[in-house]
């Protein structure tokens, strides 16, 4: 009786515990959310080079390039955006053909 008694006053408490953990939402990450995104500096792109697997995302294709003032990408070509630069790279490989320095 005393062992079924301590069990569940231990299965309460866990409960409780949880409830609480969960109640109190993920850690406070400061002020605003920031994504976290690989960083390439500008002077690292070089035409001919292949882009790193980590750029090769959705995140950093851009589909507006006229908004970015760049010039419309050549048929089986794209533009990426990383920390600010544009890439123009080939779909088929995703070696770059033109840089772009997003900075004064």
């Amino acid at each position: 009786m005393k062992n079924r008694t301590l069990a569940r006053l231990l299965a309460i408490m866990l409960a409780g515990a949880s409830f609480a953990a969960i109640a109190a939402g993920p850690p406070d990450a400061g002020p605003g959310r920031h994504q976290v995104r690989p960083s390439m500096p500008y002077h690292d792109w070089h035409k001919g080079q292949r882009v790193p697997t980590e750029y090769r995302h959705h995140n950093f294709m851009i589909s507006d390039w006229r908004s970015h003032g760049l010039r419309a990408p050549p048929r089986g070509y794209q533009w990426l955006g990383v920390n600010g630069d544009y890439v123009l790279v080939a779909n088929r490989n995703w070696t770059i053909s033109d840089i772009v320095s997003g900075h004064p």
